[in-house]
């Protein structure tokens, strides 16, 4: 057998290791895609449910403030006014992360796909981080205008005592799940379970499909 006979034949050899690498790497790719396809499915009950609790809960919100509105208990309707408009805003980042999930779904780019992930993971921390600033105003929709007549001091210093406290806790929340630098049990807490944990291991997942198709 001459150099010749042997440079084909491991020129044959470097052929067919390239074509089994090949069709490894689309297997691992194909198979990366469908475990990403999966867990990015596992936040559609999680948001839909939200979506469904959510609706009629705010539509409830909104009609009691009109009925408080025309019955001149001012309180109530700011109260429950403010609350009603928090919760539209929370519910329309659910509807556009409904949408995100859908377009990751269906797309095959991974730049983009990434790229989507990103703004959802954004919009569900944005709609975590408003849902605290409802918390003050549950102190205000209970508020009396003939009992805070009656005992200004008493009355109504208990009830600003209750604003008071719950907004601190409101701006508390909010620092605790913004501050992305120092261990934080309630940012841990808050960014886990069904509606983050699909979202982290997508993540992952993502990067291994990019190393895949390197």
């Amino acid at each position: 057998m001459d150099s010749m006979e042997l440079q084909n034949i491991w020129r044959s050899y470097d052929q067919k290791m390239q074509s089994v690498l090949t069709i490894n790497k689309e297997i691992a790719l194909n198979l990366s895609r469908q475990k990403l396809d999966r867990q990015i499915s596992k936040l559609n009950r999680p948001k839909w449910t939200g979506v469904l609790i959510g609706v009629p809960y705010t539509m409830l919100l909104f009609s009691i403030t009109v009925v408080a509105a025309f019955s001149e208990a001012y309180f109530v309707a700011i109260g429950f006014g403010a609350i009603s408009l928090i919760m539209a805003v929370v519910l329309g980042n659910y509807f556009y992360q409904l949408h995100l999930i859908s377009e990751i779904r269906n797309s095959e780019d991974v730049l983009f796909t990434q790229k989507q992930l990103s703004k959802l993971r954004i919009s569900s921390f944005n709609a975590l981080n408003f849902s605290v600033f409802q918390l003050p105003f549950w102190s205000v929709c209970w508020i009396s205008i003939e009992a805070l007549k009656a005992s200004p001091y008493v009355y109504g210093g208990v009830n600003l005592l209750a604003f008071l406290v719950l907004t601190f806790i409101s701006f508390w929340l909010f620092r605790q799940l913004s501050d992305h630098q120092g261990a934080s049990k309630v940012r841990d807490f808050f960014l886990s379970g069904s509606e983050w944990e699909p979202i982290t291991k997508s993540a992952a997942i993502l990067e291994q499909i990019k190393e895949f198709e390197q």
